[in-house]
């Protein structure tokens, strides 16, 4: 065997291994992004439930007649409503009744995240590719390199 059909074969060998790899880095990716847009859409769904709504106005209300009541907050902490209604134990607001954080009844906590960016996706896919492209080219890159050191000047 020569220099030349090793080196491709190697270059194969570890352009495998390398889409292999990026194949697990992108399912993992995958996993992370699809636990984000879930965790994205309930809470999206729960904030612009009936019940929130009803919260909302509830304590804006509330905090309005009485403002040193203990649910609207102080200089420390933002307000928050007991709900305990609508699978939603406990709503944490800003400071301008905009939904900052939620409780669960099965204990969760729910922040406002945004969705995953399309480019994410894109990204996924391209792990395997540049998984077999990164090795594969290095490995063609040194035996360029090493063939030029290596060949007679004519």
């Amino acid at each position: 065997m020569n220099l030349r059909e090793g080196t491709r074969r190697l270059a194969l060998l570890l352009g495998a291994v390398g889409a292999i790899a990026g194949g697990f880095a992108s399912y993992s990716a995958l996993q992370t992004i699809r636990e984000q847009r879930a965790s994205h859409n309930r809470f999206e769904q729960l904030a612009a439930s009936p019940v929130i709504q009803q919260a909302r106005r509830s304590i804006g209300t509330a905090c309005a007649k009485d403002p040193s009541n203990k649910q609207c907050g102080d200089a420390t902490h933002n307000p928050m409503s007991e709900v305990n209604s609508g699978g939603i134990e406990t709503i944490y607001w800003n400071k301008d009744y905009q939904v900052g954080l939620i409780q669960t009844d099965d204990g969760q906590n729910l922040f406002p995240a945004p969705a995953p960016s399309a480019w994410l996706y894109c990204l996924i896919v391209l792990f395997p590719i540049f998984g077999f492209l990164i090795p594969w080219g290095a490995v063609r890159s040194i035996r360029w390199v090493g063939t030029g050191f290596a060949e007679r000047a004519k």
